[in-house]
């Protein structure tokens, strides 16, 4: 779409819109399965929905209010709907990370900066396939995607 043909779409079209009951529903048990986390982490907050992505908002009685401001994003980019699967950003880990319980992957330094530069690197771990989060040093990084012997960077 041109420039000039968003200019005249309606502003509430640039805001994404509230996920159902039970999208949000679907949205923290995946969240609670795959990492630990618990749904009452994310109470105060609303999910809302584009076509790729889900972004998490603080709560407010003014969300309706606010879709009439033409906005080029809206809360934080939570997660992005991949292959059919949800991806955490790296912003969301860094915010939520240490509430997670599950798939967390501690790094050394030393493969850390591997992974960042190899992008993908053998490895054999005893965790369900999927995203990891990744740590290192205590600090939370991002994620990556691990498959049965291999590890593939998402860090930016």
């Amino acid at each position: 779409m041109s420039r000039k043909n968003r200019k005249k779409m309606d502003p509430r079209a640039t805001w994404p819109q509230p996920v159902s009951l039970e999208e949000r529903a679907r949205i923290l048990q995946f969240l609670e399965e795959r990492f630990g986390f618990s749904p009452e982490i994310f109470e105060p907050y609303e999910f809302l929905a584009t076509s790729k992505n889900y972004w998490l908002f603080v709560r407010t009685p003014y969300l309706g209010d606010l879709e009439k401001i033409k906005v080029q994003t809206a809360g934080l980019l939570f997660l992005r709907k991949v292959s059919g699967y949800l991806k955490p950003t790296t912003a969301a880990l860094q915010r939520f990370g240490r509430y997670a319980t599950k798939n967390l992957l501690e790094l050394d330094r030393l493969t850390l900066d591997r992974l960042r530069l190899e992008k993908k690197i053998p490895i054999e771990l005893e965790i369900e396939p999927g995203y990891v989060i990744l740590k290192c040093e205590g600090q939370i990084w991002g994620c990556a995607l691990y498959l049965p012997g291999k590890l593939i960077s998402y860090l930016p």
